[in-house]
Protein backbone atom coordinates (compact mmCIF):
# COMPACT_ATOMS: atom_id res chain seq x y z
CA UNK A 1 0.00 0.00 0.00
CA UNK A 2 2.98 2.36 0.82
CA UNK A 3 4.67 1.22 -2.26
CA UNK A 4 1.43 2.19 -4.26
CA UNK A 5 1.18 5.92 -2.58
CA UNK A 6 4.73 6.42 -3.10
CA UNK A 7 5.02 5.73 -6.72
CA UNK A 8 1.50 7.82 -7.13
CA UNK A 9 2.57 10.68 -5.78
CA UNK A 10 6.04 10.60 -8.23
CA UNK A 11 4.06 10.17 -11.11
CA UNK A 12 1.90 12.93 -10.51
CA UNK A 13 5.49 15.24 -9.62
CA UNK A 14 6.86 13.83 -12.87
CA UNK A 15 3.40 14.77 -14.74
CA UNK A 16 2.35 18.11 -13.19
CA UNK A 17 3.48 20.59 -15.63
CA UNK A 18 5.48 18.97 -18.12
CA UNK A 19 2.98 19.62 -21.05
CA UNK A 20 1.13 17.72 -23.64
CA UNK A 21 3.53 15.74 -26.49
CA UNK A 22 2.73 16.28 -29.83
CA UNK A 23 1.78 11.98 -30.10
CA UNK A 24 -0.64 12.97 -27.51
CA UNK A 25 -2.41 15.80 -29.59
CA UNK A 26 -2.67 14.44 -32.74
CA UNK A 27 -4.02 11.61 -31.06
CA UNK A 28 -6.81 14.17 -29.01
CA UNK A 29 -7.01 15.64 -32.61
CA UNK A 30 -8.36 12.21 -34.27
CA UNK A 31 -10.09 10.96 -31.56
CA UNK A 32 -13.24 12.69 -32.48
CA UNK A 33 -13.26 10.65 -35.65
CA UNK A 34 -13.87 7.26 -34.05
CA UNK A 35 -17.92 7.16 -34.79
CA UNK A 36 -20.22 4.60 -33.32
CA UNK A 37 -21.33 2.18 -35.94
CA UNK A 38 -24.60 3.49 -37.49
CA UNK A 39 -24.08 6.76 -35.92
CA UNK A 40 -27.07 8.95 -36.90
CA UNK A 41 -26.92 12.45 -38.26
CA UNK A 42 -26.69 14.26 -34.66
CA UNK A 43 -23.71 12.27 -34.13
CA UNK A 44 -22.16 12.86 -37.28
CA UNK A 45 -22.41 16.70 -36.84
CA UNK A 46 -21.40 16.36 -33.13
CA UNK A 47 -18.35 14.88 -33.80
CA UNK A 48 -17.44 17.19 -36.05
CA UNK A 49 -17.97 19.88 -34.34
CA UNK A 50 -15.78 18.45 -31.52
CA UNK A 51 -12.92 17.84 -33.59
CA UNK A 52 -12.63 21.53 -35.24
CA UNK A 53 -12.86 22.78 -31.82
CA UNK A 54 -9.98 20.32 -30.63
CA UNK A 55 -8.24 21.07 -33.99
CA UNK A 56 -8.17 24.97 -33.59
CA UNK A 57 -7.71 25.00 -29.89
CA UNK A 58 -4.41 23.35 -30.62
CA UNK A 59 -3.60 25.02 -34.23
CA UNK A 60 -4.46 28.83 -33.55
CA UNK A 61 -3.03 29.19 -30.28
CA UNK A 62 -6.40 30.85 -29.00
CA UNK A 63 -7.83 30.78 -25.79
CA UNK A 64 -10.96 28.88 -25.61
CA UNK A 65 -13.06 32.19 -24.32
CA UNK A 66 -11.69 34.00 -27.07
CA UNK A 67 -12.52 31.04 -29.63
CA UNK A 68 -15.84 30.19 -28.32
CA UNK A 69 -16.84 34.42 -28.96
CA UNK A 70 -16.12 33.54 -32.43
CA UNK A 71 -18.49 34.42 -35.00
CA UNK A 72 -18.91 33.26 -38.77
CA UNK A 73 -17.85 36.00 -40.88
CA UNK A 74 -15.20 36.39 -38.61
CA UNK A 75 -13.40 33.59 -40.56
CA UNK A 76 -11.59 34.19 -43.43
CA UNK A 77 -11.73 30.88 -45.48
CA UNK A 78 -9.50 31.97 -48.49
CA UNK A 79 -6.26 32.78 -46.33
CA UNK A 80 -7.42 30.41 -43.55
CA UNK A 81 -7.75 33.20 -40.67
CA UNK A 82 -10.02 33.68 -38.20
CA UNK A 83 -10.34 37.57 -36.38
CA UNK A 84 -10.39 37.94 -32.78
CA UNK A 85 -12.48 40.55 -32.07
CA UNK A 86 -12.94 40.23 -28.23
CA UNK A 87 -9.90 39.16 -27.15
CA UNK A 88 -8.46 39.19 -23.22
CA UNK A 89 -7.48 42.29 -22.47
CA UNK A 90 -4.59 43.48 -20.10
CA UNK A 91 -5.46 45.31 -16.96
CA UNK A 92 -3.74 48.90 -16.48
CA UNK A 93 -2.90 49.39 -12.97
CA UNK A 94 -2.17 53.28 -11.20
CA UNK A 95 -1.47 53.51 -7.46
CA UNK A 96 -3.25 55.85 -6.38
CA UNK A 97 -3.23 57.34 -2.30
CA UNK A 98 -0.90 54.51 -1.88
CA UNK A 99 -3.36 51.91 -3.26
CA UNK A 100 -3.23 49.52 -6.29
CA UNK A 101 -6.30 50.80 -8.52
CA UNK A 102 -7.62 49.81 -11.72
CA UNK A 103 -7.59 52.51 -14.60
CA UNK A 104 -8.16 50.61 -17.54
CA UNK A 105 -8.48 47.22 -19.59
CA UNK A 106 -6.88 47.39 -23.02
CA UNK A 107 -7.17 44.84 -25.70
CA UNK A 108 -6.15 44.95 -29.52
CA UNK A 109 -7.56 42.28 -32.03
CA UNK A 110 -5.32 40.29 -33.60
CA UNK A 111 -5.27 37.35 -36.40
CA UNK A 112 -5.09 33.82 -35.79
CA UNK A 113 -4.40 31.19 -38.11
CA UNK A 114 -5.39 27.37 -39.09
CA UNK A 115 -4.51 24.88 -41.34
CA UNK A 116 -6.55 23.38 -44.76
CA UNK A 117 -7.88 20.35 -43.70
CA UNK A 118 -9.55 22.50 -40.91
CA UNK A 119 -11.08 24.54 -43.57
CA UNK A 120 -12.25 21.93 -45.01
CA UNK A 121 -13.78 20.62 -41.84
CA UNK A 122 -15.53 24.05 -40.99
CA UNK A 123 -17.26 24.22 -44.46
CA UNK A 124 -18.94 20.99 -44.04
CA UNK A 125 -19.68 22.01 -40.43
CA UNK A 126 -21.34 25.34 -41.46
CA UNK A 127 -23.25 23.51 -44.32
CA UNK A 128 -23.38 27.23 -45.82
CA UNK A 129 -24.42 28.89 -42.28
CA UNK A 130 -23.46 32.62 -42.75
CA UNK A 131 -23.54 33.71 -39.05
CA UNK A 132 -24.65 33.69 -35.53
CA UNK A 133 -22.00 31.74 -33.15
CA UNK A 134 -19.18 29.44 -34.95
CA UNK A 135 -18.86 27.14 -32.42
CA UNK A 136 -22.45 26.01 -31.00
CA UNK A 137 -23.76 23.67 -28.57
CA UNK A 138 -26.70 21.21 -29.70
CA UNK A 139 -29.33 23.62 -28.81
CA UNK A 140 -28.18 26.44 -31.53
CA UNK A 141 -26.41 28.27 -28.76
CA UNK A 142 -22.97 29.55 -28.09
CA UNK A 143 -21.11 26.38 -26.92
CA UNK A 144 -20.03 27.40 -23.44
CA UNK A 145 -15.94 27.16 -21.31
CA UNK A 146 -17.19 24.71 -19.25
CA UNK A 147 -18.89 22.31 -22.45
CA UNK A 148 -15.73 22.85 -24.13
CA UNK A 149 -13.84 21.56 -21.24
CA UNK A 150 -16.02 18.51 -20.99
CA UNK A 151 -15.40 18.15 -24.77
CA UNK A 152 -11.79 17.83 -24.47
CA UNK A 153 -11.65 15.49 -21.18
CA UNK A 154 -14.63 13.30 -22.52
CA UNK A 155 -12.21 12.77 -25.84
CA UNK A 156 -8.46 12.42 -24.17
CA UNK A 157 -10.56 9.74 -21.32
CA UNK A 158 -11.76 8.25 -24.75
CA UNK A 159 -7.47 7.73 -25.68
CA UNK A 160 -6.64 7.21 -22.67
CA UNK A 161 -4.38 10.34 -21.96
CA UNK A 162 -6.13 12.43 -19.68
CA UNK A 163 -4.09 12.19 -15.84
CA UNK A 164 -4.64 14.03 -12.28
CA UNK A 165 -1.29 15.82 -12.20
CA UNK A 166 -2.54 17.16 -8.73
CA UNK A 167 -5.12 18.86 -6.92
CA UNK A 168 -5.48 22.64 -5.67
CA UNK A 169 -5.87 23.94 -2.20
CA UNK A 170 -9.96 23.03 -2.04
CA UNK A 171 -8.74 19.45 -3.40
CA UNK A 172 -9.94 20.06 -7.08
CA UNK A 173 -7.95 17.48 -9.43
CA UNK A 174 -5.69 19.20 -12.18
CA UNK A 175 -6.02 17.11 -15.72
CA UNK A 176 -3.36 17.15 -17.91
CA UNK A 177 -5.37 17.53 -20.59
CA UNK A 178 -7.18 20.95 -20.70
CA UNK A 179 -8.32 23.55 -23.57
CA UNK A 180 -5.41 25.44 -21.90
CA UNK A 181 -3.00 22.99 -22.00
CA UNK A 182 -3.88 22.02 -25.41
CA UNK A 183 -3.74 25.70 -26.67
CA UNK A 184 0.03 26.21 -24.75
CA UNK A 185 0.94 22.96 -26.26
CA UNK A 186 0.62 24.50 -30.03
CA UNK A 187 2.13 27.13 -29.38
CA UNK A 188 5.23 25.45 -27.73
CA UNK A 189 5.71 22.91 -30.31
CA UNK A 190 5.15 25.52 -33.16
CA UNK A 191 8.23 26.78 -31.53
CA UNK A 192 10.07 23.65 -31.34
CA UNK A 193 9.87 23.19 -35.04
CA UNK A 194 11.97 27.05 -36.02
CA UNK A 195 8.87 29.18 -36.01
CA UNK A 196 10.03 32.71 -34.53
CA UNK A 197 9.02 33.23 -30.65
CA UNK A 198 8.31 37.01 -30.98
CA UNK A 199 5.87 35.77 -33.93
CA UNK A 200 3.58 33.15 -32.03
CA UNK A 201 3.26 35.32 -29.05
CA UNK A 202 1.87 37.91 -31.10
CA UNK A 203 -0.28 35.29 -32.52
CA UNK A 204 -1.13 33.77 -28.82
CA UNK A 205 -1.98 37.01 -27.79
CA UNK A 206 0.73 37.49 -24.54
CA UNK A 207 3.92 39.10 -24.39
CA UNK A 208 7.39 37.00 -25.27
CA UNK A 209 8.33 38.72 -21.79
CA UNK A 210 5.39 35.98 -20.85
CA UNK A 211 6.22 33.07 -22.69
CA UNK A 212 9.76 32.97 -20.91
CA UNK A 213 8.76 33.40 -17.31
CA UNK A 214 5.14 30.93 -18.08
CA UNK A 215 6.41 28.96 -21.20
CA UNK A 216 9.83 27.88 -20.44
CA UNK A 217 9.09 25.34 -18.30
CA UNK A 218 7.25 23.06 -21.64
CA UNK A 219 10.46 21.36 -23.51
CA UNK A 220 9.41 18.39 -21.98
CA UNK A 221 9.92 16.29 -25.13
CA UNK A 222 12.94 18.48 -26.48
CA UNK A 223 14.65 17.56 -23.22
CA UNK A 224 14.09 14.52 -22.85
CA UNK A 225 15.42 13.44 -26.43
CA UNK A 226 18.10 15.38 -25.66
CA UNK A 227 19.17 13.53 -22.78
CA UNK A 228 18.45 10.24 -24.18
CA UNK A 229 20.43 10.76 -26.82
CA UNK A 230 23.62 12.13 -25.63
CA UNK A 231 23.78 10.67 -21.91
CA UNK A 232 26.08 7.46 -21.36
CA UNK A 233 23.58 5.50 -19.35
CA UNK A 234 20.60 5.95 -22.18
CA UNK A 235 22.44 6.01 -25.55
CA UNK A 236 20.61 3.67 -27.24
CA UNK A 237 24.00 1.75 -28.95
CA UNK A 238 24.95 1.07 -25.14
CA UNK A 239 21.66 -0.34 -23.93
CA UNK A 240 20.47 -3.80 -24.20
CA UNK A 241 16.76 -4.87 -24.68
CA UNK A 242 14.13 -1.79 -23.74
CA UNK A 243 15.21 1.81 -24.72
CA UNK A 244 12.30 2.96 -23.33
CA UNK A 245 12.13 5.25 -26.80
Amino acid sequence: MLWYLWRKIVVVSVERGRGLTVDECVALCNAPRKLPVNASRFQLWKHLRDEILIRLTYGTFARISELLRVDVPDVDFKYCSIRIRHPKGKAIFKVVDGKRKHIETVSQERNVYFDDFSRDLLIRYLEGRKKGPLVVSSRGKRLSSREAERVVDCYARSVGIQKVIGHTKNGREIRLVTCKALREAGERHTDVNGADRDATARIAGHTVRTKETYYKRGNFEEDRKIVRRHHPLMREEETTGWTGN
